[in-house]
């Protein structure tokens, strides 16, 4: 991609990529300022939307092409949908969490997909009743993968971690992982550069097969291999903190000098034990970049937001909710989706901070099914129904936040089918979307690209490729400019 001129900022041992335009709005000029984009109606962007429609190494996509290699193992689907601009190769890394893998060759049950003369995208299923599935799925053998897309979008390699029994497993993976069965799933990376060269810093959130969350880390990776050259535990998590901090991250400038943003996302049970009703909200926190990795990674060094008292340090169970809180003045009671994103952008409003996000409200947006059998019946299940891409917009990176614009509805959300199916074929379940993300190094023609989640709500819809993968739309946005 075409990047603006670049200039760095000495941190220490530390820097971070700036670019030579921009130009920092002061509190006093920001009195009376909006920030509010102008955005229109999203439609889907196919290029990126056939990128990722992969079938494993050598197979060509629907318009042709292909894209990754014959002979290493290749990413056909997955979830979370992350990137990072590599400056110097022009790739961008995508980070996918629970991820599908074929492999080269293809071996039994992997995650190789195969697609019909209608179009229908199926996988091998490799958990039959007899292990346990009800009914037979194909389930991923890695939790978390790197996808890198070549800057001219003609080649995605993918990086997994080691073959086992056949089958690659996840890239970042928890050191007591093996007697434990604790998994990581990614969070937003973020680029520094380091007296070697540039690094990403990758957020991972730990958690286990009943999804209870163990903490979060950050690795970081040299560029542009993208090799893990450490893995650290952020510490000093206090107890009862209901946050998972690293959904997000922006690195901006704070305390005279380049601060990292790092958003997390509080799940509220307004009414236990129904946990199945979930109010979702933001909080933001921000450490002084200067301090290098240990520094960051160790919460006592971290201010977070108070809606009240502004930035307080050495008290992280002082964050509230920048959205959705009852003292929010444009969006009390607004629920987002458990990913989102706050990117740094140019438009013709000037400097905006934007959060995508997906609007979870529960009480507009879970529906109850009876589905018959097991895993799920017989018996109710709630199910989501959040369809709409939401943003908002700021002028500073902890708001308060515009009230939110819907610029998308997802058209997967509750279909029954997917492409290429016979008449009167079905899935077992519904579909259903999530994790709405930006990737603002694609601005293109005053477009905002976005990713968001396809899922289904019972796994033995898994077979099929186009039940689990991520979709791309492009939101129009009034005098959008390249990113910072």
């Amino acid at each position: 991609m075409p990047q603006a001129n670049r200039s760095t900022i000495s941190v220490g041992t530390w820097a971070v990529f700036t670019l030579c335009s921009f130009v920092w709005i002061t509190s006093h000029a920001l009195v009376g300022q909006t920030c509010t984009v102008h955005a229109g109606a999203a439609s889907p962007d196919l290029t990126f939307d056939n990128d990722f429609t992969q079938n494993g190494p050598g197979q060509p996509t629907p318009d042709g092409q292909t894209q990754e290699p014959a002979n290493i193992a290749g990413w056909t689907g997955g979830d979370s949908t992350y990137s990072i601009y590599l400056p110097m190769t022009g790739e961008t890394a995508f980070f996918f969490s629970d991820s599908y893998i074929g492999q080269a060759p293809p071996q039994t049950g992997d995650g190789t997909a195969y697609t019909d003369a209608n179009g229908l995208r199926t996988r091998a299923i490799n958990c039959d009743t007899s292990f346990g599935c009800f009914p037979p799925a194909n389930l991923y053998r890695a939790h978390n993968t790197i996808v890198v897309r070549n800057a001219f979008g003609t080649v995605e390699r993918t990086i997994t971690g080691p073959v086992v029994g056949g089958y690659s497993t996840s890239y970042f993976v928890p050191p007591d992982a093996a007697s434990t069965g604790h998994f990581y799933w990614v969070g937003d990376p973020f680029l520094v550069t380091m007296a070697g060269g540039p690094k990403v810093l990758l957020p991972l959130m730990e958690f286990d097969f009943f999804l209870n969350y163990y903490g979060a880390a950050i690795a970081q990776l040299s560029v542009p291999t993208l090799r893990i050259d450490s893995v650290t535990p952020i510490i000093n998590d206090p107890a009862g903190d209901p946050v998972h901090w690293g959904i997000s991250t922006m690195v901006q400038t704070a305390f005279g000098g380049p601060t990292l943003y790092v958003y997390g996302i509080e799940d509220q049970v307004p009414f236990p034990p129904f946990t199945f009703i979930r109010y979702r909200v933001p909080h933001v926190a921000r450490v002084d970049l200067r301090l290098g990795l240990a520094g960051i990674t160790n919460m006592n060094n971290w201010q977070v937001f108070n809606l009240s008292s502004g930035w307080v340090s050495n008290n992280v169970l002082a964050s509230s909710p920048i959205i959705g809180a009852a003292g929010d003045p444009n969006n009390a009671g607004d629920s987002i989706g458990e990913g989102f994103t706050v990117s740094h952008i140019r438009s013709a409003v000037g400097s905006t901070y934007l959060l995508v996000s997906e609007d979870t409200n529960p009480n507009t947006t879970l529906t109850v099914d009876f589905l018959p059998g097991p895993p799920n019946g017989p018996g109710p299940v709630f199910e989501s129904t959040a369809k709409d891409i939401i943003i908002y917009s700021s002028c500073t990176p902890q708001g308060p936040f515009s009230p939110k614009q819907v610029v998308y509805s997802t058209p997967e959300t509750q279909a029954t089918t997917v492409p290429g199916m016979a008449a009167g074929q079905t899935l077992y379940g519904h579909l259903w979307t999530y994790n709405p993300v930006a990737h603002p190094q694609f601005n293109l023609s005053g477009g905002l690209l976005v990713s968001y989640n396809v899922n289904s709500d019972d796994s033995g819809d898994l077979i099929y490729a186009d039940a689990y993968r991520p979709k791309f739309i492009r939101v129009p946005i009034l005098g959008l400019l390249p990113a910072f």
